[in-house]
């Protein structure tokens, strides 16, 4: 069984953290927070770059992935991704 959730960049150009939603309209809203808290607790912060948008299909692993998870050797998140698509930015 697949399913499709989607993740913003929650520091804008860098893919280390990502924050994750059930629908894209509720991705460009929590991105457009994030980048709304990011300037209140800076209001000297430099523009921002865009953030990217993914569309992320997800699937159970199979035994290899889910052993490579337990045994530290990849992230969970990698063992879940079938497909990652860049479906739209925010940017100001």
């Amino acid at each position: 069984m697949k399913l499709v959730i989607f993740g913003y960049q929650i520091v804008p150009g860098s893919d280390d953290s990502l924050g994750f939603e059930a629908s894209l309209e509720d991705c460009q809203r929590e991105a457009l927070s994030e980048r709304e808290e990011l300037r209140r607790h800076d209001p000297d912060l430099e523009p921002l770059g865009a953030m990217a948008i993914y569309r992320f299909t997800m699937a159970w692993p199979d035994t290899d992935g889910l052993l490579a998870v337990l045994n530290e050797k990849s992230s969970l998140l990698d063992a879940l991704i079938v497909e990652r698509k860049l479906v739209g930015v925010v940017a100001d």
